[in-house]
């Protein structure tokens, strides 16, 4: 109750004084009656209601789509015609996804979220995608606060930014406390956490998550917050160890709303029972603008949501104006020419998803293929996730090269034995039949796998890849190209092959470290697009031709 955190003592020293003193008492007690009975002195658990509604204008897994922001800024403004409380906030996965950020390293789309000035927001796993260097320039640069509750530096067990902001409406406050999905840890390349010394520097709190979450929760209560509310990169999906939005609820009390990305999940308006029982809304826009959402705090002390489709606000002018700059000077490099496709080459549609998460499409089998070639070695194998869009047919430039490979990521290449090569494909497939980022899209080999099988592959305290237990495999058939003889032979487990792949994933032990025992050959090799582009145009001819019309079989999934 804010107005009396601050005691007043007042001293009497005669019997007139005394008398005073109890016609004061019995005065402010009338006083304070009549303001609770008109709802002045208000407040479910004495907390207060605004003079007016309050809006929280939010975004999640934005994903560089910047034509969005001078839509969230439009609605913004209307919102601001209604209400003087209006606050903008952002819940991660803002820099990487498409070109414009991915040239910049994040720097294009932290200058366009400036522009639009959002007040408070956290961190997505692919905030982390540059580098810690690059992270906390890109956080430096940007005017909004950044919050997490739960990503700590290990070696002086703090966190690395404020677990929550207070933003005071009026009378009211509301704490805007940030969380990083813990995944992060495995689905960023693992070295970017470590130090000088190879030692795990950063982490996102895991064993001690919810403990920390409530710990902070609380801090913000006893500093004087009246409402809670949670910007989320967690999903709400179930993640085995690593919290969710549903279980960051369960198991806390004292949130009052929780805004989540991660999932790209379309949540209007659900609500969720925390550890008391009593009900928390949850809500998520979506991804890439599809929606922008609006959470308003009524004068009555209640929360809402609504989510905008996009596609039905006028744009800002002035930030329209802006992002047309920047994707202008961004763009104009690239779109040089490399060559052209007689084909669609696929990564996803609208009726199966990521297909390049769970099985093998023509689009793995031509950047796999550019790999291998380019790289002149016995096998290419790149991550599912690592291949972010379509390539249409046309004309292809070195801004379509980026959209499927965003991440800048260099070439890399390693030697591993037939026996590594076999339980590094285990490992692709032992989360089949549900897709994931870290399925491998292959070049130079061809086997069979069952996902009906239960997966034998061990992973160690750090989750990342141990090895593959005793019992039956999932993959078998297990061919690899041999150059000499220009046909596919049966691997040799004591064999030394030689593989192409992303830095991320042979020198970075990214996808949880599945080419952690393959050793280093080569690491200074060209930008992933640039080994697309040479294939297009020494290898193909400048023309992608109809041998891709279709995935080549290289992969049976039973």
């Amino acid at each position: 109750m804010k107005f009396l955190k601050k005691k007043t003592v007042l001293q009497f020293k005669s019997y007139k004084d005394r008398k005073m003193k109890y016609r004061t008492i019995i005065l402010s007690v009338m006083i304070l009656s009549c303001l609770i009975g008109y709802g002045i002195f208000a407040g479910k658990w004495g907390r207060s209601y605004p003079a007016h509604p309050i809006v929280i204008v939010f975004d999640n897994d934005a994903h560089c789509a910047i034509d969005g922001y001078a839509k969230l800024t439009a609605l913004r403004e209307q919102q601001r015609k209604e209400t003087p409380y209006v606050t903008t906030v952002s819940c991660g996965d803002f820099v990487q996804g498409d070109v414009v950020g991915s040239l910049s390293k994040g720097e294009n789309i932290v200058a366009v979220m400036n522009e639009v000035k959002y007040d408070v927001v956290t961190l997505g796993n692919h905030e982390f995608d540059f580098g810690m260097s690059q992270l906390f320039k890109l956080t430096d640069s940007l005017d909004a606060s950044v919050v997490s509750a739960n990503f700590c530096d290990f070696r002086t067990d703090s966190l690395i930014f404020q677990p929550y902001q207070i933003v005071r409406y009026g009378e009211v406050d509301i704490a805007y406390l940030g969380l990083i999905t813990t995944t992060t840890a495995t689905m960023v390349a693992p070295l970017t956490f470590t130090d000088a010394s190879g030692q795990i520097a950063y982490g996102f709190s895991r064993p001690t998550f919810y403990q920390k979450v409530q710990r902070s929760i609380d801090q913000a209560r006893a500093e004087g917050a009246d409402y809670v509310v949670v910007l989320a990169h967690l999903g709400g999906s179930d993640r085995g160890e690593h919290p969710s939005s549903v279980s960051l609820i369960a198991r806390t009390t004292g949130i009052d709303a929780v805004l989540d990305g991660h999932d790209h999940r379309v949540i209007s308006d659900t609500l969720v029972r925390n550890r008391k029982g009593n009900p928390v809304l949850l809500s998520s826009t979506g991804c890439k603008f599809q929606n922008i959402g609006l959470l308003t705090l009524s004068t009555d002390g209640k929360f809402s949501t609504k989510l905008v489709p996009s596609a039905e606000v006028e744009a800002s002018a002035d930030v329209s104006a802006f992002v047309e700059s920047i994707k202008q000077k961004t763009l104009e490099d690239g779109r040089r020419v490399v060559g052209r496709s007689e084909v669609n080459l696929v990564a996803d549609n609208e009726t199966d998803g990521r297909l390049v998460r769970y099985r093998e499409t023509n689009l793995g089998d031509f950047c796999t293929d550019a790999f291998r070639h380019v790289l002149n070695t016995d096998v290419a194998m790149i991550n599912g996730g690592g291949i972010r869009a379509n390539l249409p047919e046309g004309n292809v430039n070195y801004n379509d090269l980026l959209s499927v490979f965003p991440f800048n990521n260099k070439a890399c290449t390693a030697t591993m034995t037939g026996q590594q090569l076999v339980d590094a494909l285990e490992f692709s497939v032992s989360f089949l039949p549900e897709e994931n980022g870290s399925f491998m899209q292959v070049s130079g080999v061809k086997f069979v796998a069952d996902a009906s099988v239960p997966s034998p592959v061990q992973v160690d305290e750090h989750h990342l890849f141990a090895g593959v237990g005793e019992g039956q495999r999932r993959v078998s058939e297990v061919q690899v190209w041999d150059k000499a003889s220009r046909q596919y032979l049966p691997v040799d487990l004591d064999r030394t092959y030689t593989l192409a792949s992303f830095d991320y994933q042979i020198k970075n032990l990214g996808c949880a470290g599945i080419f952690r025992y393959a050793t280093l050959l080569e690491e200074h090799l060209p930008q992933d697009i640039e080994v697309l582009a040479t294939y297009i145009r020494r290898v193909l001819g400048g023309r992608i031709g109809k041998r891709y019309m279709q995935a080549d079989g290289r992969m049976t999934i039973k």
